[in-house]
């Protein structure tokens, strides 16, 4: 029997930050491929602006995309107008002619590890999400307070003889999964527009996905092989930066320099930068910005 196809899928549209967010994801993954990419394996993109990505000289990343009007993004925000209800339609639609392993990513991303054995786990039938954030009823965070307590009034289902409240929340970013369980994705999407109007918080789908997939079977961190930094928006100047300087370079070169972008070192001098604000510049509700970069000069450490 012949393998199953791989597929990595992004969703990439709207703002220009979500493209180059995109980019960078893309030349992560050209790098750890040393300029290829994962055998088996067919890259799509559901965006309103495929012609952005024409830009790139000889990019060598073979990709596919599905163009998505204006009119079907508002569709598929839904009745209830909800950003992240696209995704759940995005993988519907990406599913429901196809058979193989889906990794879905968020733009966000940078790939920090081949991905050939966790497409093979996938195709195993492994399901995976990017981390676990901990358990609802911890009430770790205010926003897991708040779901607790909603859960708690008005969601009495149990998944595995727990009630909701006492399972994990994972974050969402990073998803795999074989088609088999392509029907993961109306429960998905029926609990999101059940849930979002009663409780309208950017986690339902999240949240959604976390229940199911937990129903089905065991989730695994994806986190080993991409990082998620859903937390780093200021990355996004930098990422502006970076494509402004190197635009006129060729794809793989430019894969090549991203190494001089690293995210877990912003997100590091993030959290620092918070963790030692003193009283006033917490009352200023001070934010961190990163330093500006001179490419130029980081070239010389390559």
């Amino acid at each position: 029997m012949d393998k199953q196809p791989n597929y990595i899928v992004f969703q990439c549209y709207g703002n220009e930050s979500i493209f180059h967010e995109c980019a960078f994801a893309l030349l992560s993954l050209t790098r750890l491929y040393g300029g290829g990419y994962p055998a088996n394996t067919q890259i799509w993109v559901y965006t309103d602006n495929p012609d952005w990505f024409s830009t790139f000289k000889n990019m060598s990343l073979p990709l596919n995309f599905c163009e998505v009007t204006p009119a079907v993004i508002a569709k598929w925000r839904g009745s209830i107008d909800f950003v992240h209800r696209v995704k759940i339609e995005i993988l519907k639609d990406f599913t429901r002619d196809r058979n193989g392993n889906v990794l879905y990513t968020d733009t966000d991303v940078v790939f920090t590890w081949p991905v050939d054995y966790l497409m093979k786990q996938i195709g195993s039938g492994q399901l995976y999400m990017h981390v676990n954030e901990g358990v609802v009823s911890s009430r770790s965070n205010p926003i897991f307070a708040k779901l607790d307590a909603h859960l708690h009034d008005n969601t009495p289902m149990k998944v595995n003889d727990k009630p909701l409240w006492d399972l994990p929340m994972w974050n969402a970013g990073v998803l795999g999964f074989d088609t088999k369980y392509r029907y993961l994705l109306d429960d998905v999407l029926t609990f999101t527009d059940t849930e979002y109007p009663r409780f309208p918080k950017h986690i339902v789908e999240q949240f959604a996905f976390s229940v199911f997939f937990a129903h089905a079977g065991t989730i695994k961190a994806a986190a080993p092989y991409v990082l998620h930094y859903w937390n780093l928006k200021e990355a996004r100047a930098v990422l502006a930066s970076f494509i402004a300087h190197f635009k006129n370079h060729d794809w793989n070169e430019l894969s090549e320099y991203s190494s001089l972008l690293q995210m877990p070192v912003l997100m590091q001098e993030k959290v620092n930068f918070l963790a030692n604000r003193d009283i006033t510049d917490k009352l200023l509700k001070k934010q961190w910005q990163p330093a500006d970069y001179n490419w130029r000069e980081l070239l010389t450490q390559l």
